[in-house]
């Protein structure tokens, strides 16, 4: 070709170009969301209809779309920050939403400008204000008491340009999250937090620390059952009961003396109290036993059965090698569930008991938990109970006449297969990623 005729067809060349549309974009709001929240993305240069969206990777479930505007849902993710990508009939449109991983919902952190106090939407409650003058602004702590986190940090960002707000993020000293690891987040995304619905903790106390309803003291025989045990046994079982139930009113019954010894006289006399005294669903833990049973203690257990009342029992820390029956793990008894521990890579932890009446584990090893003093770990089979009683707080919250039989067998249908023997392990690691 001559110059000439290249020159002559150079204009036609560029204005075909400039037909050619490029790749679709898109603008999420909120821009952070949790886990099954609504995000709506807007689209230039592409439709809606028909469109699919993966967020990190996962498929979301598109809501509504109409015209360059969809709807979708997070899926079930971890936190942080995650790539969208939305496939149009014209290409992918790609954005990054971040996901609200390990947070309190019900709090919010707002930067304001120093000596100044928020005027707030109804749904937001200031709960303290600090003056950081070293860091140049005041930090205002609120209640939220909506349902979409992410609509409301946005909305808070919306009241005035200075303002900035945050989640409040629960963070550990490392280590793994026992109520992460069996789906706990899944299950509050669903709506499901243990709310009305009592754990009844029989153990060494519970510190005042912890929300709680009324309880009794059986080794000083008085109403106030304040843990005396070093570390606070009691205290950090009802915290790992919250971790997966939240809203879930602890009852503290006292059974176990300061040097950590239960005498079954006081646990049998705390289950019969249990009995008397629930009010609507309730669930009994017990990290506690030994090798001897006691038939008094299992008559008492039937009675909470027949009540409706299941119970979540650690199944001992004798360890893998000549482990005798932990009772009252070992009883036979439709409703109790005995849990064994796992370690972080969901292998069987090495002191936990084994025994045929083993029916489903949790994690039990190297736990971030919270006692009396403050953040700790916790090992032991006396803390993947805790998990599970939370687990049966959360189910009895969706279906409160469950019967305790059923409500074991829901849990292990549910359960996450371990390739581990069933001494060990029972039907696996107890999962709330699907149900309730």
């Amino acid at each position: 070709m001559g110059l000439r005729r290249f020159l002559l067809a150079l204009p036609l060349a560029l204005a075909l170009a400039a037909c050619i549309p490029g790749e679709p974009t898109a603008t999420l709001r909120p821009g952070r969301a949790l886990v099954g929240e609504a995000v709506e993305a807007t689209l230039t240069g592409a439709s809606a209809e028909g469109a699919r969206v993966a967020v990190g990777g996962e498929p979301a479930e598109v809501v509504s779309a109409s015209g360059e505007r969809l709807v979708f849902r997070v899926p079930e993710l971890p936190g942080g920050p995650k790539p969208v990508e939305i496939q149009t009939s014209r290409g992918v449109a790609r954005a990054t939403l971040e996901v609200l991983g390990q947070v309190d919902r019900s709090r919010i952190l707002l930067r304001l400008p120093l000596g100044e106090t928020p005027k707030l939407p109804p749904e937001f409650r200031l709960l303290e204000t600090t003056p950081l003058a070293g860091c140049g602004y005041t930090l205002a702590v609120l209640g939220y008491s909506g349902e979409a986190l992410g609509q409301a940090l946005e909305e808070l960002e919306a009241l005035d340009p200075d303002y900035k707000a945050d989640p409040e993020s629960l963070w550990s000293l490392g280590g793994w999250s026992g109520g992460e690891a069996i789906g706990a987040p899944q299950a509050h995304a669903r709506g499901h937090k243990g709310r009305g619905v009592q754990v009844a903790v029989l153990d060494t106390g519970v510190d005042g620390s912890v929300p709680q309803g009324p309880g009794y003291d059986f080794v000083e025989d008085d109403p106030t059952p304040q843990d005396a045990f070093p570390g606070g046994h009691g205290t950090q079982a009802a915290n790992l009961v919250r971790e997966v139930a939240p809203e879930a009113a602890i009852l503290p019954v006292r059974v176990c003396d300061e040097g950590g010894t239960c005498r079954s006289s006081w646990v049998v006399k705390g289950v019969c109290w249990v009995v008397e005294n629930a009010k609507g669903p309730t669930v009994l833990n017990l990290s506690l036993g030994g090798d001897t049973p006691v038939g008094a203690l299992k008559l008492a257990l039937q009675a909470a059965l027949a009540q409706g009342i299941p119970v979540a029992a650690a199944a001992g820390n004798q360890g893998a090698q000549g482990s005798p029956a932990h009772y009252p793990a070992a009883f036979d008894l439709p409703g109790l569930v005995a849990v064994g521990a796992l370690q972080e890579d969901l292998s069987p932890a090495p002191f936990s008991t084994r025994g045929a009446y083993v029916d489903l584990a949790a994690p039990g090893a190297g736990l971030p938990c919270i006692g009396p003093n403050g953040p700790t770990t916790c090992n032991g089979t006396s803390f993947a109970a805790p998990l599970v009683a939370g687990a049966m707080a959360l189910w009895l919250e969706a279906q409160p006449g469950l019967p305790p039989a059923q409500l074991q067998q829901d849990l292990e249908a549910y359960a996450r297969p371990l390739p581990y023997p069933s001494q060990a392990v029972g039907k696996g690691m107890v999962d709330l990623s699907q149900k309730p």
